[in-house]
């Protein structure tokens, strides 16, 4: 029963999260329309061949979150990592990850990215934000 009375006193957008109503946010692929407003630039930094960096610019109003980066090398291996937790990007704005890559071993890289979108809606939100 004391579990009970604690729900009560969670903010209201906690409540989005648990199985006890509330807006109803999901998980979602960015589109290609989105990707198109997204930027990722990807390089070594001059005193460091060891680690690639990636800044990812979000060009939407909402935030985005980006979990795993997957660079594929010239000697046809795979090099993953998973970002634990995934990171930000609020709308409008950059951030920076890293991972390790030896400079001059990359093929191609990619990024997955997703976002947040309220039931019925199709446009990014920070779930955490009460409207």
């Amino acid at each position: 029963m004391r579990f009970v009375h604690l729900v009560f006193l969670l903010p209201s957008f906690a409540l989005a999260w648990g199985p006890f109503g509330g807006p109803e946010f999901s998980e979602h692929a960015l589109s290609a329309q989105e990707l198109q407003k997204i930027q990722i630039n990807a390089g070594w930094p001059k005193d460091e061949d060891g680690t690639l960096l990636f800044e990812v610019s979000n060009g939407l109003k909402g935030p985005i979150q980006c979990g795993v980066a997957n660079v594929v090398l010239k000697d046809g291996k795979t090099v993953s990592k998973v970002f634990v937790p995934k990171f930000a990007i609020p709308g409008n704005a950059s951030r920076n990850a890293s991972m390790p890559v030896q400079k001059g071993s990359m093929k191609s890289y990619a990024l997955s990215c997703s976002c947040f979108k309220k039931k019925g809606a199709d446009e990014c939100v920070n779930p955490l934000k009460s409207n």
